[in-house]
């Protein structure tokens, strides 16, 4: 009978086996989370990584940085090559590799020495016989394999040479955590704290001893988390195969019922469709007859018309007058009612396809689960609601509705409305991203926190919430991606502000030296273009300010601007409020010309100082109007769409407006009124805000929260 693979050897296999390579380690280094793997196996780990980018231990997962990218600088594992030589010699002692004599390189190996940490063979055992090998402890091959392990484990091996002193390394300096020899001590080390291994080694036992104790502790609270956390895997896969069994039961009960209900409708549908065939049938027998006695009569007529005598025409007219009166009067009726006696009037396909959907939709809910309008969406004073599904087994669910604004809380009441089903209703009082928490029986359900805008309608803009101030003379002004404020100063520099209103960068008009600088607008790269009034230009910086690309110079021709105000960008167009020209300049996004748009006049399409721009989500372009006192809406080719306002100080009447901002609604500066107006896109008048608060109106900009900002003298008003 063979022998099967030893039990030691197999072990101390998987001990001298790399985990990332599956090979023999080669140059086993240790990593701080004391895992180890070979050199090449960590050097090619980390080069998936940026350099001094830390990389995650395969074992634990434990951030790892690489000392300067250099897996040299790792210790060396050096217990894993004595494993390694401790398993090439059981392999040897099992007879796996060839043993030769390990002493004299000679004949065949019988026996090993403890002692000499060698394979020996015959003539070398007989040596050993000799004093000077007195009390080597000899040992046959078969008695190795009985032994195993403990007959070939090694001595310690002897200390490390100093590199620099060519002595032993026998001390171990604790300031520099390194081990020395006694050279060292009085020139690199002299005054450290200092002390011989074999004398400090059992103070280093027991500290780690003492250390891994705390650790062996925890290993009952590990393990039994661990079969916790094995036990509720087995609930969940158990009820996750009771769930599709319990689903393939329903469906499989539905699609019967609708095997029975397709058997019965084509049932019915055959019989009707027989009916109306049997009917429509005898119809067409009766109209085939009708019309093929019509046809005789009509060819024997015209036979007799062609051959029959005068004689026999005047003997056999009354006949076939009669015959032919006859025939008008009795075809004539059904002539007069051609249509067929049934219809095809079936309908039940679309009936039962809208059916299954709505099924299919709305009527297969997974717990817990929530589902509502009000876990996406709310508005400033408004109930939202939204259900909470759970099973029998959990308790009454938890809800908190919190504001990322200002961080306020509100406990939401969980209303039981059938079994498994509760309603939870809330009405915020703070706009912007709220965060809805979620718990049954103490744990989060599936997507909780949810993310939760509140938005506020126009109708309660009424009080300035805060300003900022330290700008010149501010114009207009463009939120990026990043909810950074970028803001324009005529008189000075480009400024971009965080949500706080703190100061965070900026362009400089001296290094670019701007003329008097306007509009702005950001692409979705975040790349700002700036409308240079003073010098009749178009620049376009990167996010850091460097500038791009220039575009313009003063005139009326295609690459020409003159007096250049609002500026918009949508997708790869750039439109740009050329007003001196009165026209809307369209370039790309490299500031090459496109085509213009308008000319001055006050008919639609035509401008008279176009003064700011704006485009919406559904690509319509806004555009002030200035002296026309409207906002034209348009197509991006530049067709007329609508118009919005006319000159007038009443409700939707606009006053010489600025600026415009685009949500979803329409945000006009009325500085002739001194408001902000508010409107649908269609050019529903909603409301106005500011009047008595702004004053030297200019741009206006909405965040995500809802936010306005409005530029009011020098500041920026934020409602």
């Amino acid at each position: 009978m063979a022998e099967g693979p030893d039990p030691v050897v197999a072990d101390l296999e998987q001990e001298v086996t790399c985990g990332i390579c599956h090979d023999r380690y080669q140059e086993p280094k240790l990593l701080p989370c004391c895992h180890y793997y070979c050199k090449q196996c960590i050097l090619t780990l980390s080069s998936r990584f940026q350099p001094n980018q830390s990389f995650p231990c395969p074992d634990c997962r434990e951030p790892t940085l690489l000392p300067d990218n250099n897996p040299d600088r790792l210790p060396t594992a050096f217990f894993i090559n004595r494993m390694k030589a401790l398993h090439s010699r059981m392999e040897k002692a099992h007879g796996k590799l060839e043993t030769t004599c390990e002493m004299c390189s000679g004949g065949k190996a019988t026996a090993f020495c403890r002692q000499c940490v060698s394979f020996i063979c015959d003539d070398c055992v007989k040596s050993h016989k000799m004093k000077v090998f007195a009390g080597h402890a000899i040992s046959t091959l078969d008695e190795l394999k009985q032994g195993g392990v403990k007959e070939l484990t090694f001595e310690s091996p002897s200390p490390p040479k100093c590199e620099d002193h060519e002595e032993l390394k026998k001390i171990f300096c604790f300031d520099c955590n390194k081990l020395i020899c006694r050279d060292c001590i009085v020139i690199e080390h002299a005054g450290h704290n200092y002390e011989f291994v074999k004398k400090a080694v059992p103070a280093t036992r027991k500290k780690l001893t003492e250390h891994l104790s705390p650790l062996k502790n925890l290993l009952p609270d590990l393990s039994t988390a661990v079969n916790q956390v094995k036990g509720i895997k087995q609930k969940i896969q158990a009820q996750k195969e009771l769930t599709e069994r319990q689903v393939n039961a329903k469906f499989q009960e539905l699609h019967d019922i609708l095997d029975r209900c397709k058997v019965r409708v084509l049932r019915e549908s055959s019989a009707l469709a027989d009916s109306k065939m049997e009917k429509l049938a005898a119809q067409e027998k009766g109209l085939d007859l009708s019309l093929g006695t019509a046809q005789s009569l009509i060819d024997f007529v015209e036979r007799t018309l062609e051959n029959a005598s005068d004689e026999e025409l005047i003997t056999m007219q009354e006949q076939v007058v009669s015959r032919i009166d006859a025939e008008v009067v009795k075809r004539g009726k059904e002539a007069a009612n051609p249509d067929p006696v049934e219809k095809d009037d079936f309908g039940v396909e679309v009936f039962v396809c809208e059916d299954l959907k709505k099924l299919c939709e709305n009527n297969v809910v997974f717990y817990p689960s929530v589902r509502g309008d009000g876990v996406k969406m709310a508005e400033v004073d408004k109930c939202a609601n939204l259900n909470v599904y759970i099973s029998s087994k959990q308790g009454k669910p938890q809800a908190v509705l919190k504001s990322l604004v200002d961080q306020s809380t509100q406990q939401l009441q969980a209303v039981p409305v059938r079994g498994g089903v509760y309603s939870v209703e809330y009405t915020p009082r703070v706009r912007g991203q709220h965060h809805l928490l979620i718990s049954v029986d103490d744990q989060p359900i599936p997507g909780s926190p949810f993310s939760v805008f509140v938005k506020i309608p126009p109708t309660k803009l009424d009080k300035p919430v805060r300003v900022i101030r330290g700008i010149n003379n501010p114009q207009y002004m463009v939120f990026n991606s990043s909810e950074e404020l970028i803001v324009t100063d005529y008189s000075g520099d480009v400024f971009v502000f965080d949500k706080k209103g703190e100061r965070i960068r900026s362009i400089s008009k001296s290094k670019h030296e701007f003329g008097g600088i306007s509009g702005v607008a950001v692409d979705k790269k975040d790349n700002i273009y700036v409308c240079d009034s003073g010098k009749h230009c178009v620049y376009k910086f990167n996010k850091r300010g460097d500038l791009l690309k220039r575009f313009g110079t003063k005139g009326s021709g295609p690459k020409e601007l003159n007096w250049p105000r609002g500026i918009a960008v949508a997708g790869d167009q750039v439109f740009v409020c050329d007003r001196a020209n009165h026209r809307v300049q369209v370039l790309t996004t490299e500031l090459e010309p496109v085509k213009q748009i308008g000319s001055k006049g006050s008919g639609n399409g035509h401008f008279n100082l176009p003064q700011d721009v704006a485009v919406d989500n559904e690509q319509m372009v806004y555009v002030i109007d200035y002296y026309n006192n409207r906002v034209q809406v348009l197509t991006m080719d530049g067709r007329f769409i609508r118009s919005i306002g006319k000159k007038g100080n009443g409700q939707g009447d606009l006053s010489r407006p600025f600026g415009v901002c685009v949500t979803g609604f329409v945000y006009v500066i009325d500085d002739g009124n001194r408001r902000v107006s508010v409107f649908t896109k269609d050019g529903q008048f909603v409301t106005s805000f500011g009047n008595g608060h702004i004053t030297d109106l200019y741009g206006v900009a909405v965040d995500s929260d809802g936010f306005v900002y409005v530029r009011s003298h020098e500041s920026v008003v934020i409602f």
